[in-house]
C-alpha cells in the first residue's frame, strides 16, 4: 500500500492546496510529482465559498499531484473537514505525458447553493494557479456562476 512512507494513491489538488507554501506547511512530507487534469469535472464554487468539482462531461480539471504520507492524510482530512464537509473519493487523473494514475481527491458533500469566496480563499487559489502556471479561465468561470 505504500511506497517508502508514501500512499499508493497520489493526491489531486484543485484549490487552495495548490498553494505551494501553505502544502508545505500543512502536509510536510509531501512531494509534488506533477499535474494533470481530472477528466469530465468542472469546478464550481459550493458551500461557504469553497470549491468544488462536480461532474461535467466534455469539461476537465487542472490538479496538482502530490505524493502524501499517512500524516499528511490526516492532516488534509482535518483542513477539508472530512468527512462532514468533502469526502474523499478515488478518480484516474490524466498527466501531462498522457499516463492515467489514481488519485485521490476531496469532492463536497451535497449542498444547495454556491457561494463566493472569502478574498483571502480567492487569493490563495490564484496564487496556487500561478505555483503551477495554469490556465485561470475555468476558476473565472466558476465564479462568474455564482449569483
Amino acid at each position: 500500500m505504500k511506497e517508502q512512507g508514501f500512499l499508493k494513491l497520489a493526491y489531486a489538488a484543485y484549490g487552495s492546496n495548490l498553494h505551494l507554501k501553505q502544502m508545505e506547511v500543512r502536509c510536510p512530507g509531501a512531494e509534488c510529482i506533477g499535474k494533470g487534469y481530472l477528466e469530465d469535472y468542472q469546478l464550481v464554487f459550493g458551500k461557504r465559498g469553497f470549491l468544488d468539482v462536480v461532474p461535467c462531461q466534455g469539461k476537465r480539471v487542472q490538479v496538482g499531484l502530490f505524493k502524501v504520507t499517512d500524516t499528511d492524510l490526516q492532516a488534509l482530512d482535518e483542513y477539508e473537514e472530512y468527512p462532514e464537509l468533502y469526502d474523499r473519493i478515488t478518480v484516474s487523473i490524466q498527466t501531462e505525458s498522457k499516463e492515467q494514475v489514481q488519485a485521490f481527491v476531496y469532492k463536497m458533500n451535497p449542498y444547495d447553493s454556491m457561494e463566493k469566496p472569502t478574498e483571502t480563499y480567492w487569493t490563495t487559489i490564484n496564487e496556487g494557479y500561478d505555483n503551477f502556471s495554469f490556465d485561470k479561465k475555468d476558476l473565472e468561470d466558476a465564479l462568474s456562476k455564482i449569483d
